[in-house]
């Protein structure tokens, strides 16, 4: 049932705003539109929505900034951002300021059905929170609804996950065409143009694993192999030099000279370490330091990542685990990603029975320390003791 919600549509584009108000009204919705940020939020202040549907790219105040200050007048808000298809990294950065959906250009009835659907479900509760007295709504009915919640959030990157990944393949398979000349050379031009959009489809591939991964939580599937501490580090390092050596960032590591051989996920083991390494230079000043120690105890293998950083206030230590957190959201527009390495890296490591521990100071950087078991107590792990930071 959708006909009780009132719907404000954000959209510079005469052409989408009719399209989406015909598509609206007729599932029984009040529909509202705005040609920008500014002229939303005023009609929003005049007279509050229900939900609120918001291109990302706007003049005067772009979607993102229309987001943020919606939260801020109504954190419980509904706000669903457009995006096109099959880009979903707006959507991502989105999802971090607290929008609840995003609708995919071009316009697929069925999913935004679903989408209303799921909108009168969370401001029916978000209502019953609001107005009910204390003790008028039991705790296991409403965590019984927030995990029905949680059930169609799932299902959704399911769909996603599939959708996004078919055109994908497809772009992989043309791209690595043209890379290794079976489809002809390439002049000077065009050899840069390639391997720019060979960059862009990497990191869309790679976020693609990561929600992947984020959405089957515990139930990922290790390939466990042979491999040393010492490789996966190096490896590791040589990924995140060129972007330390662009900011002037000195990065330096201490090894132990007898090998520390580990039974892991290589591949993911190689990205837990990756997104550490490569938080502690993207969140670090100009002409910093990060410093990679390497050692071991008998039960544990263990990394130690210490950076000259910006640093994290104490109340956040926590909470910077959490998929798609960002300490400092305003702050963080300008660094690159989706806010889910350091969930994937905590959650990637305590798949293999290890732990990732988390220190720092504001102003004062940040130090990580990860654990992984050492094969021959891979059966019975004990309690990890961590150095002392």
């Amino acid at each position: 049932m959708t006909g009780s919600l009132d719907v404000l549509v954000v959209d510079d584009e005469e052409k989408i705003r009719q399209l989406l108000e015909q598509i609206l009204s007729a599932r029984g919705c009040a529909v509202r539109v705005a040609q920008d940020g500014l002229q939303a939020l005023a009609e929003f202040k005049r007279q509050p929505a229900d939900v609120v549907i918001t291109d990302i790219k706007m003049p005067k105040m772009d979607g993102i900034e229309l987001l943020r200050e919606l939260k801020h007048l109504d954190p419980l808000l509904n706000v669903v951002v457009i995006t096109a298809y099959p880009s979903v990294e707006g959507a991502v950065e989105a999802m971090q300021c607290g929008a609840c959906d995003f609708i995919t250009k071009p316009f697929d009835i069925a999913q935004i059905q679903a989408i209303l659907y799921r909108c009168h479900q969370r401001i029916s509760l978000s209502r019953q929170l609001r107005h009910a007295g204390e003790g008028a709504l039991k705790l296991e009915e409403l965590n019984r609804r927030l995990a029905e919640l949680n059930d169609l959030k799932s299902q959704f990157l399911a769909v996603l996950s599939h959708e996004v990944n078919t055109p994908l393949c497809l772009m992989s398979e043309w791209i690595y065409l043209l890379a290794d000349r079976t489809l002809g050379p390439l002049n000077t031009e065009q050899q840069h143009a390639l391997e720019v959009l060979l960059q862009a489809y990497e990191r869309l591939h790679r976020l693609l694993q990561q929600l992947i991964d984020l959405m089957h939580g515990s139930q990922v599937v290790l390939h466990r192999q042979p491999v040393t501490l010492q490789a996966l580090v190096q490896e590791a390092m040589t990924a995140v030099m060129p972007k330390a050596a662009a900011r002037s960032i000195t990065v330096s590591c201490q090894l132990p000279d007898e090998p520390l051989p580990l039974e892991v996920d290589r591949s993911r083991c190689l990205a837990a370490l990756g997104y550490l390494l490569d938080n502690a230079v993207k969140f670090n000043h100009e002409q910093g330091r990060v410093d990679i120690q390497v050692s071991s105890t008998e039960q544990m293998a263990q990394v130690r990542i210490q950076d000259t950083g910006i640093g994290i206030p104490s109340e956040e230590h926590e909470k910077v685990f959490a998929p798609f957190y960002q300490v400092d959201r305003a702050l963080n527009r300008a660094y690159e990603g989706a806010g889910i390495g350091l969930t994937l890296a905590k959650r990637y490591i305590e798949l293999h029975g290890g732990v990732l521990q988390l220190s720092s100071e504001v102003g004062a950087g940040t130090t990580v320390i990860l654990g992984l078991p050492r094969p021959a107590i891979a059966v019975t792990l004990p309690t990890f003791q961590p150095t002392a930071l």
